[in-house]
């Protein structure tokens, strides 16, 4: 378990600690888990799909993973870890200071909290259909935009402007979609929020300046990524990649280390639906913008919403670089690490270009970004 876990399932260390695993899973799964973490320990690991069931006796399929380890003491241990596809920040101007916003910040805090969806499961008020699904799982956050949700400008501003391109909405599952299609719009849980922020210090007066930020400044954080839909996506691979890795000759040190070769079917199937849950990440994000920005028009309509920057921080793709002061076309992975272009780079939107892309780390809910 960590923290993390803990804000997504909302049990405390100390409950965690005195319950017995098998407590958190469905009669129906707890054999099957059982007999999984039996095989972590005897075969050095395992996987298995269940429902768990968090605090609130909701109830979700999650893909754990089991590592043995092995303790200082010589004891075996057993490991699980997960995952979500384009998870990223994006971070919103307001035109507000922080004594405004203090003003009206309860009334705000409500509205926002109405109209942005959170928490395990969260579900909002946009469903799609078939062919909405495939145009969302093309398009990206340009899609939302065509739909009303946010405006033109914002394009430029987001990673990929807006659209990632090459995705390949048929090789995303009926079951993915499905996770997806009430679950546009919102933030759903762990560690991600949607997040009214002060600009407490500046450290580079000359970048804050670019980037139009001042001390007292408030801004708007939003920490969301591909919800179910990516989180399917991620066990339906990497159960399949895992068995297929013998096949290709590939020793696998780790499971999570799951792989195929890029020019393979089934690497490039998932090169496809892993470009298609980063529209979706992308789709979701501006959604999140567009009812924030209602929310601010409701309370506090002088505010002015424009998007600084969109970046995410879990993804693969190619892009050029030199090594060794050769151009090369790379795969470029990024779990937990976003994307840092310098100054001049012809990805970074022309205003912030002297500057350089904005790098946005977002803390944990409640500490600093």
């Amino acid at each position: 378990w960590n923290r993390n876990f803990e804000a997504v399932v909302g049990y405390s260390t100390e409950e965690m600690a005195t319950a017995h695993p098998l407590d958190f899973f469905d009669d129906d799964d707890r054999a099957l888990v059982a007999e999984r973490i039996g095989a972590v320990l005897t075969d050095g690991n395992a996987s298995v799909e269940a429902q768990f069931k968090s605090r609130t006796r909701g109830k979700r399929p999650y893909f754990f993973t089991g590592e043995r380890i092995t303790l200082e003491d010589g004891r075996p241990g057993v490991i699980g870890v997960g995952f979500d596809i384009s998870c990223g920040v994006r971070c919103l101007h307001t035109g507000l200071d922080f004594d405004t916003l203090m003003t009206r910040q309860r009334a705000l805090a409500d509205v926002l909290s109405q109209k942005v969806p959170a928490g395990l499961g969260s579900t909002g008020a946009i469903r799609l259909g078939t062919k909405e699904m495939d145009r969302m799982l093309a398009g990206g956050a340009r899609w939302a935009v065509e739909q009303g949700w946010g405006e033109e400008t914002d394009l430029e501003r987001i990673e990929e402007h807006g659209q990632m391109r090459d995705a390949r909405p048929a090789c995303v599952s009926a079951h993915a979609r499905e996770r997806q299609r009430d679950e546009m719009g919102t933030l759903g849980s762990g560690n991600h929020y949607l997040e009214v922020q002060r600009v407490a210090q500046l450290f580079d007066s000359d970048a804050a300046a670019v980037f139009g930020l001042r001390e007292n400044d408030v801004v708007l954080g939003i920490h969301c990524g591909s919800r179910g839909l990516g989180h399917q996506i991620g066990t339906e691979f990497l159960k399949r990649m895992t068995v297929a890795a013998s096949q290709h000759g590939i020793s696998l040190p780790d499971r999570e280390l799951a792989c195929a070769p890029i020019d393979s079917p089934l690497g490039q199937e998932y090169l496809g639906a892993m470009r298609s849950a980063i529209n979706c990440a992308l789709a979701n994000r501006q959604i999140i913008t567009h009812l924030a920005r209602e929310a601010f028009a409701e309370v506090l309509p002088q505010a002015r919403l424009r998007l600084l920057y969109d970046v995410s921080h879990n993804t693969c793709k190619l892009e050029e670089h030199t090594v060794e002061g050769t151009p090369r076309r790379l795969w470029v992975h990024r779990k937990g690490a976003t994307r840092a272009f310098g100054p001049g780079h012809p990805e970074v939107p022309e205003p912030l270009r002297a500057i350089g892309q904005p790098v946005l780390i977002g803390g944990s809910m409640g500490t600093g970004s």
